[in-house]
């Protein structure tokens, strides 16, 4: 019975760990391609500005999550054209 119960546990932080990790990078994807989007850029081009962004925010916010790069990029973007 305890067998049991540990290898339930077992599975179930495996899942939220795996959850997890598709979850945040499943963000990143969707956030690159808004970048896209707002700047009616070939892929390529804003593939290159985005990364032109991201050494600038890191540069201005070091230690920092890509995350917290990508949604303060877009953000910015979101807001300017408001």
């Amino acid at each position: 019975m305890i067998y049991l119960a540990i290898l339930l546990a077992v599975i179930i932080v495996a899942a939220l760990v795996l959850f997890g990790r598709n979850r945040s990078q499943g963000g990143a994807a969707a956030l690159k391609r808004r970048y896209r989007q707002l700047m009616f850029l070939s892929e390529k081009e804003a593939d290159k500005s985005l990364q032109y962004q991201m050494d600038a925010a890191r540069k201005r916010y070091p230690g920092r999550s890509e995350q917290w790069y990508l949604e303060k990029i877009v953000f910015d973007l979101e807001r300017d054209r408001r």
